[in-house]
């Protein structure tokens, strides 16, 4: 029997993406202003030419900062990827369950060596009050050591143990 389970988890915004809209909006106030003057007392196509590029630009940059990461387990295999704006889907990594070296819990996570490479695609989840946040330390083929880093509901978890080596199995906790 096959195993498909699919999460959207919506990404958690943070400072530096609150501090890089106010930056988009106040870019947009002082392009809209500069254009405003071209318009009326220069050259009126050139204005409405950059209006018409600020505003477009300010909602492309400003859409862009709303992203969503989708998990989806077939059969021990893992995707995640990331969309941007509901209008474009970036692959982060793929991974084999039964390749895990280390998983369980990010509370109770060993450190890790400087040459690792760490994959976030933590979110939220609006029906998950308390979102546990979990790791995955693999071998990749392209990007060497790997940290992976996600909040799974507990039917993503379920559908990851069976395929996880047999000392993890035994080892993990939910």
């Amino acid at each position: 029997m096959d195993i498909f389970v699919e999460q959207i988890v919506k990404k958690i915004t943070n400072g530096k993406d609150m501090a890089l809209k106010i930056l988009i909006i106040i870019a947009m106030c002082v392009l809209t202003l500069i254009s405003l003057f071209v318009f009326f007392f220069i050259m009126p196509v050139f204005g409405f030419v950059v209006f018409s590029g600020a505003m477009w630009g300010g909602y492309y940059l400003f859409t862009n900062l709303d992203c969503e990461y989708e998990y989806i387990v077939t059969n021990g295999e893992i995707d995640i990827d990331k969309i941007i704006a509901r209008r474009k889907r970036v692959r982060l990594i793929t991974a084999k369950a039964s390749a895990f070296e280390a998983f369980g819990e990010y509370d109770s996570a060993p450190e890790i060596d400087d040459d690792v490479t760490i994959v976030s695609a933590v979110g939220s989840n609006e029906s998950d009050a308390e979102t546990k946040i979990y790791y995955a330390d693999f071998k990749h083929a392209s990007a060497g050591s790997v940290r992976l880093i996600f909040s799974p509901e507990e039917k993503v978890i379920d559908a990851i143990v069976p395929f996880l080596p047999r000392q993890l199995k035994v080892n993990f906790k939910k």
